[in-house]
């Protein structure tokens, strides 16, 4: 291998699935960055401050004096955070970091799940969640279930799995006004609207201010199943599976 590479090389066959999820939980810690806390940013700046203090009683102007703590203060974070000279000129110059060939969307699979299993009154988790807001003084949840449930009437017969990829749910801009909803027969009356977005059905919370916006096909994002690992038909609950399915 280092013969035909013509380098250093680090190749190691990976022959198991424990080894490639090791490899893949080494390099995501190693890519991925926090944040640091309060107290080592105030340790950082402390630590400059102190082995600066001819800099800060020296007779260089207050700008100078300025820009060389803020340089110090800078660098030292980089290195507590282990970020490289090349990832942090990525970030100031507005470049990315990363290069993909395609995009992703976030999928919490699970919620929808939990919903299915209401009309059959089976036991479920607790662990479904939503976001509370105040809509004309009441308080309401809302979940990205809601917007597949209330989905616009055109797109009655789309699964889920291509609402994912194709449908994302937008503001409606300011100069446009929302179809209002008609109870009596379920319909919308004629307003102004964009061509294309397309109104939720009655129902949905966020009816009036948002709308859904679909994609062409060959612009398709591609799901990011996000959630417990999806269940198998060779192992677990068969039922489960055929109900996730």
């Amino acid at each position: 291998m280092t013969y035909l590479l013509r380098c250093n090389s680090d190749v190691t066959s990976l022959l198991s699935g424990t080894a490639i999820k090791a490899v893949v939980a080494y390099v995501s810690d190693y890519v991925t960055k926090w944040s640091l806390n309060t107290h080592v940013i105030f340790d950082v700046i402390k630590t400059i401050l102190t082995r600066n203090t001819e800099l800060i009683s020296g007779s260089a102007t207050r700008q100078e004096k300025v820009r060389r703590l803020i340089t110090q203060m800078v660098n030292l974070l980089a290195v507590r955070m282990e970020l490289g000279a090349p990832m942090i000129c990525m970030y100031l110059l507005d470049y990315p970091d990363h290069y993909t060939s395609h995009e992703f969307r976030p999928f919490y699979w699970k919620s929808y799940v939990t919903e299915v299993q209401k009309s059959w009154n089976l036991e479920q988790s607790n662990d479904h969640k939503v976001v509370l807001i105040k809509k004309k003084g009441r308080i309401c949840g809302l979940s990205k279930v809601y917007d597949y449930i209330y989905r616009p009437s055109e797109l009655e017969n789309m699964s889920l799995y291509n609402w994912i990829v194709r449908c994302e749910r937008v503001n409606i801009p300011k100069n446009s006004t929302a179809k209002k909803h008609n109870q009596e027969n379920n319909s919308f009356d004629d307003t102004d609207i964009d061509e294309d977005l397309l109104p939720f059905i009655y129902g949905h919370p966020l009816a009036d201010t948002h709308a859904i916006r679909l994609s062409p096909v060959n612009n398709a994002l591609v799901p990011n199943f996000i959630g417990p690992g999806l269940p198998r038909r060779s192992k677990g609950d068969h039922e489960y599976y055929c109900l996730t399915m």
